[in-house]
């Protein structure tokens, strides 16, 4: 897998960031790379072509903030509204919130009651870079919930297998897809 390569090449970990013993992935260095960037969202659109029947997709939520990067190429690249999920204080007008725990330490995020105004249909997929411990997707999920749409998968350009026997407990019945795998 060239493009699986090509990703790999171009990011760096750093350990202990943002806090002692939390990885950190630097998915910057891929947008310096054209060709890698293309790798990254040819390789989401071919999975979510290839897995979703796009006329039942109404749109894709990204998370902040990482996610913001590629989820607005995919959804226009899919023909689809692309809907942010942020963290609080950063959205105006009336929100829903929920409060969560992320591997450092408690966060909140939010979505416009309006952000979905116009949008037919239910189903949704959520884009994020990392697929860490599940915090952050978890929420992002209840959000999209509450606003009376299923999320039918998550998309990730990592996650770390080291953490697949808790996640795929705690994932529940979220199905999740990641291009490359973090050692």
């Amino acid at each position: 897998m060239a493009d699986v390569a090509l990703v790999l090449s171009k990011i760096k970990i750093y350990n202990d960031h943002p806090v002692p013993g939390q990885p950190f992935a630097d998915i910057f260095p891929i947008f310096r790379d054209p060709a890698a960037t293309e790798a990254v969202i040819a390789h989401l659109i071919c999975h979510i072509k290839a897995t979703h029947d796009l006329s039942t997709i109404s749109s894709i939520v990204c998370i902040e903030s990482r996610g913001f990067f590629f989820a607005p190429i995919l959804a226009s690249r899919l023909n689809l509204p692309c809907v942010p999920v942020r963290k609080k204080g950063k959205l105006p007008g009336d929100v829903l919130t929920v409060s969560y725990d992320k591997e450092y330490g408690p966060d909140v995020l939010e979505i416009k009651k309006d952000a979905f105004e116009g949008v037919d249909g239910k189903k949704v997929l959520l884009v994020d870079d990392l697929l860490g411990k599940g915090g952050t997707v978890l929420a992002a999920k209840e959000l999209v919930e509450g606003m009376g749409k299923e999320v039918v998968e998550a998309l990730f350009i990592f996650d770390i297998p080291a953490y697949y026997p808790t996640l795929k407990e705690k994932m529940g019945d979220l199905k999740w897809y990641a291009m490359v795998q973090l050692e």
